[in-house]
């Protein structure tokens, strides 16, 4: 008697530039029509992400066995020995106490998708926020209409100040849940993520904060693969329990560099934190005068109230990156914006903070500005003009900061005093 054989999988096309691919499943043959790509993949076993590989191939594609020996699959470990990864891949993971709260600004195409991505999580979320910020008509309020007549599960706010911190505070009145998640109407999530976000809240004691993997959705674009080699949204794949008190000896810039924790496409709080915290600055963020930085300030609170943050890459999202280079050189200048209003606005609510940012001063201009530091050794060489976009983004910062927080004071509600420091 004859043992079947695995079915060997369709090609699968390489096109878009990015592939997710199963390693504990035959390895499919990559067929790249018409010209030789770049292509990154994503990894997995058992479901879990555990790497990623850039591929190139060729025009007339890759056979199993080709893509098989580049990808080295005997490589890759997986998690088994991990007891929260066992619980979600057993089927123990659950989002009954979660709130996804999913920011938009006259997208709808692009809510449309990610609204079905979260809708076919595995672990259904108990509600879905979705926050129409300074909309320039009704589509939005339409599409969530016809949604949530199918699913009463989605909530619809509307916001009218600019800004995704005020949107995300838009969303909190609504959350009844112990924990709140938010993403943006460029992602879709991956559908064990619910999962998974819900998790990291149990995989240590006192965790306030969880974050996770954030993969290109494609990268078609020589523009998409800088933002993709640039930003640095992928934090790893192994999982980060970051508790301050160890932290802050082992990293001299701790707690200032927030973002190399988490990004705001992929971050979720315990809700009676993040409430205490007055929720997010609504002088910073993309679509404030500020242009970014709300991500940063809420993740830095967290961890300069001595909570614990966890980095799960197995919560995964994929984002769409801008296309084009005019809409990166805007992206690239709201980062350095974004970075240096975040600062500023630590030490506008407490200048005592400037005595700590001044004694890390030195290695944080090296970290941010230095060609050899591994934030830019990173960053593809042959758009030197951006770095000069960045840098002027960021001697903007402060000003634009101090202008909205002006504009907008008295729309953040007082937070509840911390004992750590800020």
């Amino acid at each position: 008697m004859s043992v079947p054989r695995p079915t060997a999988p369709d090609p699968v096309d390489a096109s878009s530039g990015v592939l997710d691919l199963d390693l504990d499943r035959p390895l499919p043959a990559i067929a790249a029509p018409g010209c030789e790509r770049e292509v990154r993949c994503l990894l997995r076993r058992g479901g879990v992400p555990v790497g990623c590989v850039d591929l190139t191939v060729p025009g007339t594609g890759l056979a199993p066995a080709a893509v098989a020996e580049r990808v080295d699959p005997d490589r890759w470990a997986a998690r088994s020995t991990d007891p929260v990864a066992g619980a979600v891949a057993g089927g123990g993971g659950g989002a009954a106490d979660l709130t996804v709260a999913i920011a938009t600004r006259d997208r709808p195409e692009a809510l449309g998708r990610a609204l079905d991505s979260v809708q076919a999580s595995t672990a259904p979320p108990a509600r879905i926020v979705v926050v129409d910020n300074a909309p320039g008509d009704d589509a939005t309020a339409a599409l969530v209409a016809a949604r949530r007549a199918a699913d009463p599960r989605i909530t619809y706010v509307r916001e009218g100040m600019a800004g995704l911190a005020c949107a995300h505070n838009a969303a909190l009145p609504l959350v009844d849940t112990p924990f709140v998640a938010f993403t943006d109407d460029d992602v879709v999530v991956d559908p064990g993520w619910t999962a998974w976000v819900r998790a990291g809240f149990d995989a240590a004691d006192d965790v306030a904060c969880v974050t996770g993997l954030i993969f290109p959705a494609e990268l078609r674009t020589a523009e998409q693969w800088w933002i993709e080699r640039g930003a640095a949204f992928a934090k790893g794949y192994d999982r980060r329990v970051v508790d301050p008190a160890v932290e802050a000896r082992r990293d001299p810039l701790f707690p200032f560099a927030a973002g190399s924790f988490g990004s705001g496409a992929n971050m979720a709080f315990a809700t009676d934190v993040l409430r205490a915290m007055g929720g997010f600055d609504p002088a910073l963020g993309a679509g404030s005068g500020s242009l970014g930085g709300d991500d940063l300030a809420a993740i830095h609170d967290v961890l300069a109230r001595g909570h614990r943050l966890v980095y799960e890459p197995a919560a995964v999202v994929f984002h769409h990156h801008h296309e084009g280079y005019d809409a990166l050189r805007r992206q690239v200048y709201g980062y350095g914006a974004g970075l240096t209003a975040y600062l500023t606005s630590l030490v506008v609510d407490r200048p005592a903070t400037a005595l700590a940012m001044a004694a890390r001063a030195g290695r944080g201009a090296r970290h941010a500005l230095a060609p050899s530091s591994p934030r830019n050794t990173r960053r593809p060489g042959t758009h030197a003009e951006l770095a000069r976009v960045e840098r002027a983004g960021m001697l903007s910062g402060p000003w634009r900061y101090v202008r909205t927080r002006h504009q907008r004071r008295g729309l953040r509600p007082a937070a509840t005093p911390s004992g750590g420091p800020r």
